[in-house]
C-alpha cells in the first residue's frame, strides 16, 4: 500500500513539474529564434511583408525573427511543414489566398486552414486593379464585358498561378459578368508583365505596385479597382461595386498563423506583438509602400475571415469547375 501511495505522489509531482515547466517556457517565450515560413520564393511580395514585421516584432522582443522561404505546390509545402511542427509558437506561416482556396482544389490535401492552424491575425490587404493594355478599346468594366460578350472567347487574361487572387477572382468576375475569357496562367508576375504591355494578354488583375510600373510606362490601363473602397493608390479608378460588380470585390489579405495546439498564452503573446508592429508608422509606410495597406484583424477576427474566404472560393472552384491539374 505505501508503494503504491508512493507512486501515486511521484506521479502528482511529476505532473506538477511538467506544469510548471510548460508555464516557465510560456512566460519566457521567445527565449530562441522565431522561424516565419514564407510559401513564396524569397523576393516576393509575401516574403517583403513578412520581412517588414518581423523586423519590428522581433526588435519589441529583443530577438530574432528568421523569414524562410518554401515555395512550391501552390503553397502546400510551407503549410504542411508548419501544420507538422511542434506547436510552441516558434514556427509561423505567412498566409494569403492559397491558404483559403487551396482546399477547394485538392481533396487530397494533408493539411486544413480551419483544423490544423490557429489564426494569429491579418496583416494588411493589397488591393488588385483590373488592368488591359491600351491597345484594347475598352475604358470601363461595362465596355470590357460588353466586348467579351460580342466576341466570346476571343478575349484572355493571365494569372500567377492557381489560386492567386488573380485566377480565383477573375473567375468569379467571369461567372458573374457571364462571359467566356479564357484563362492563360504563368509561373509568376515577372513572366506575364510583358505579355500584358504588348497586348498578347488582354487582361489582368495586377498589384497596387505591379499595377503602378505598368502605369508609368503607358503600356496598360487601368478599369477598375477592386477593393472595398477606392483605393489611394489610384483613387481616379472607380471599384468593381461602382461598375455593378460588388460581388467580384474580393481584396486578397496576408496574415499570420501558427499551428493548431499552440498555448493560448502564446497565441495572446504573438498576437499583441503583431498589433504593436501594425499600429507604428514605420510598419504602416513600409507596407504602403509594398503595396499593402496595414489593417489589422486579430485572432477571432482573422479566423472568421479564413472560414469565409473557405466558402468563398469552394463556390468559385465548383462554379469554374477549376480543377488542380
Amino acid at each position: 500500500m505505501k508503494i503504491r501511495r508512493n507512486g501515486v505522489i511521484m506521479g502528482a509531482w511529476l505532473a506538477l513539474l511538467a506544469l510548471s515547466g510548460a508555464a516557465s517556457a510560456q512566460e519566457t517565450f521567445p527565449n530562441r529564434p522565431v522561424r516565419i515560413v514564407v510559401p513564396y520564393s524569397p523576393g516576393s511580395v509575401t516574403d517583403v511583408f513578412a520581412r517588414i514585421i518581423a523586423q519590428n516584432m522581433a526588435a519589441q522582443w529583443n530577438g530574432s525573427i528568421v523569414v524562410e522561404s518554401k515555395s512550391g505546390a501552390n503553397g502546400s509545402i510551407a503549410a504542411e511543414e508548419v501544420a507538422r511542427s511542434a506547436p510552441d509558437g516558434y514556427t509561423w506561416l505567412l498566409v494569403t489566398t492559397f491558404f483559403s482556396a487551396s482546399p477547394a482544389l485538392d481533396t487530397k490535401l494533408r493539411w486544413d486552414p480551419v483544423r490544423d492552424y490557429i489564426a494569429i491575425g491579418q496583416v494588411c490587404r493589397a488591393p488588385n486593379f483590373f488592368i488591359v493594355p491600351v491597345s484594347l478599346p475598352v475604358k470601363t468594366v461595362a465596355e470590357y464585358v460588353a466586348l467579351a460578350k460580342a466576341k466570346p472567347g476571343t478575349l484572355n487574361y493571365s494569372h500567377p498561378g492557381k489560386v492567386s487572387t488573380g485566377h480565383l477572382g477573375f473567375e468569379l468576375f467571369k461567372k458573374l459578368a457571364g462571359i467566356d475569357v479564357t484563362a492563360v496562367g504563368y509561373r509568376g508576375y515577372p513572366q506575364m508583365v510583358p505579355d500584358i504591355a504588348s497586348g498578347l494578354i488582354t487582361s489582368t488583375f495586377l498589384s497596387a505596385n505591379q499595377a503602378l510600373a505598368q502605369v508609368q510606362t503607358g503600356s496598360i490601363r487601368i478599369i477598375g479597382a477592386i477593393n472595398d473602397g477606392r483605393s489611394k493608390y489610384f483613387p481616379d479608378a472607380p471599384t468593381m461595386a461602382e461598375q455593378g460588380f460588388a460581388e467580384a470585390q474580393v481584396t486578397p489579405w496576408f496574415g499570420v498563423v501558427v499551428p493548431a495546439g499552440t498555448p493560448q498564452p502564446i497565441v495572446d503573446r504573438i498576437s499583441k506583438v503583431l498589433e504593436t508592429a501594425l499600429a507604428t508608422s514605420d510598419v504602416q509606410q513600409k507596407l504602403d509602400i509594398a503595396g499593402c495597406e496595414a489593417k489589422s484583424a486579430p485572432l477571432g477576427q482573422f479566423a472568421d475571415i479564413i472560414k469565409a474566404d473557405v466558402a468563398l472560393w469552394a463556390r468559385v472552384v465548383k462554379d469554374a469547375g477549376i480543377t488542380a491539374d
